[in-house]
């Protein structure tokens, strides 16, 4: 077994050095909570990698090699960044990687109200206990962050930027983010990192940890635009945890784009339980060479008269895997719900594998829509002779059926700045996923 072959273990296996009391004790000491955390690390030992029994045919962690690695102590306070990195046309810029938080405020936030504090170290995180990955989180934190909205709005976006540890590293922030009443903000992320940073290329395992959380409560009315372009060099494993709360009438726009890492498991719950909330999430994956995605959507309707309405496209060439799961549950009490689940994955090549599985948990007859869809597939032949015969080459059908494909989820970014960016980011993944079609069919011949 060659040196970079990762030891044999159990696919849904995360073995940590620093998952551990004494870790837990240097943690108290600087950020706090240690009944909270003492709590999580309990279930992060106790729980099953995957608690849901339909999904856990569809578990592998093996190419996270973070067994060594080392978990950062990053500054607790905050630091104000320069004027001059604020981007043009963004109201405030969050800035969370290993050298701590840096902020800088523009004037419309600051005459908006927002704040943006270290986040209490006693704040508990729903979900700890029953999912792994959360409560991996819950225990071991080492960057938290509380933005606060509470009363007005911001129309320009608020810019949180998050930068990937370096090899043998692990960051895990948590972001925390409150609403107000009839409260309107949008947020763009930025998950990001540079390869140059952690000495590497892609290989066949990640030694870079980033693991965020995303929690978000909105009260009544509140509306919130969120997107999120991850673009993070192939030498890292992401853990985001995103859990959304809604009051009555609060609505949510989601759009995330997944387009690096070398794994990435992810997990979304929206709580629907305010009485009309609405939430209407797109996600975009494109995983290629040796990637694996694994995406999981809970929606739970609790509330009258909700609405949920999530869309996941995903594009896989290589050797990358895909598994893009969602359950949504509609209680008893969640009359008058209005939900579609749609999960769909396109192949570009033989070797390319993905699932999608979304699933329903109905107990109320009175709804008014409760549907979900699903296919994965490689390209359609009919339509690449379709554009050949209006004189387009093989290259030019396929990259536009590709692009087209994504371009409805794409389209829903709420700023047309970052759809276009994306635009841009897929286009370039998309001609290097042919190109090395294109090589490796050159060699076999």
């Amino acid at each position: 077994m060659s040196a970079a072959t990762p030891a044999r273990r159990g696919v849904a296996d995360l073995p940590l050095g620093w998952a551990n009391d004494a870790e837990i004790k240097r943690l108290d000491a600087s950020l706090g909570g240690a009944s909270e955390r003492a709590a999580a690390l309990k279930a992060f030992n106790a729980l099953p990698t995957e608690a849901n029994l339909l999904f856990t045919g569809y578990v592998d962690l093996r190419s996270a090699d973070l067994e060594n690695s080392t978990l950062l102590a990053p500054p607790v306070v905050i630091s104000e960044l320069p004027a001059s990195e604020l981007p043009a046309g963004a109201a405030a810029l969050i800035s969370i990687s290993a050298r701590g938080v840096g902020l800088h405020l523009g004037a419309e936030a600051r005459a908006a109200g927002l704040t943006v504090t270290p986040l209490p170290g006693n704040t508990p995180l729903a979900g700890a206990e029953s999912d792994r990955m959360t409560a991996l989180i819950g225990a071991c934190w080492n960057s938290g962050t509380e933005i606060s909205l509470p009363s007005g709005s911001i129309t320009a976006p608020i810019i949180i930027r998050i930068e990937s540890p370096a090899q043998g590293e692990a960051l895990l922030a948590r972001i925390v983010v409150k609403l107000g009443e009839n409260v309107s903000a949008t947020i763009s992320e930025e998950v990001v990192g540079r390869s140059a940073d952690s000495g590497s290329a892609s290989g066949p395992t990640a030694r870079a940890l980033l693991a965020t959380t995303s929690e978000v409560t909105l009260g009544k009315g509140a509306k919130l635009r969120l997107a999120s372009i991850q673009e993070l060099p192939e030498d890292v494993a992401y853990l985001p945890v995103r859990r959304h709360e809604f009051a009555a009438n609060a609505e949510l726009q989601i759009a995330a784009a997944q387009i690096g890492a070398r794994l990435v498991r992810g997990r979304i719950d929206h709580q629907l339980t305010g009485n009309g909330s609405k939430v209407r999430q797109v996600e975009v994956v494109f995983a290629g060479a040796d990637q694996l995605h694994d995406l999981t959507t809970y929606s739970l309707h609790a509330g009258e008269k909700t609405v949920g309405d999530l869309l996941a496209k995903g594009i896989f060439a290589g050797k990358a895997r895909g598994f893009v799961k969602g359950v949504t549950t509609i209680p008893r009490s969640g009359r008058g719900t209005n939900s579609y689940l749609g999960e769909f994955g396109m192949l570009l090549s033989k070797t390319a594998r993905s699932v999608a599985i979304p699933s329903l948990w109905i107990d109320q007859p009175d709804c008014e829509r409760a549907a979900h869809g699903s296919s994965v597939g490689p390209i359609d032949p009919n339509q690449i002779f379709y554009l050949r015969a209006r004189g387009l080459t093989e290259a030019e059908a396929r990259r536009t059926i590709v692009m087209g494909y994504l371009e409805p989820v794409v389209a829903a970014l709420p700023l047309e700045e970052e759809a276009d960016r994306l635009r841009e980011v897929l286009a370039a993944k998309l001609d290097a996923a042919f190109a090395a079609q294109s090589a490796a069919a050159a060699t076999a011949a």
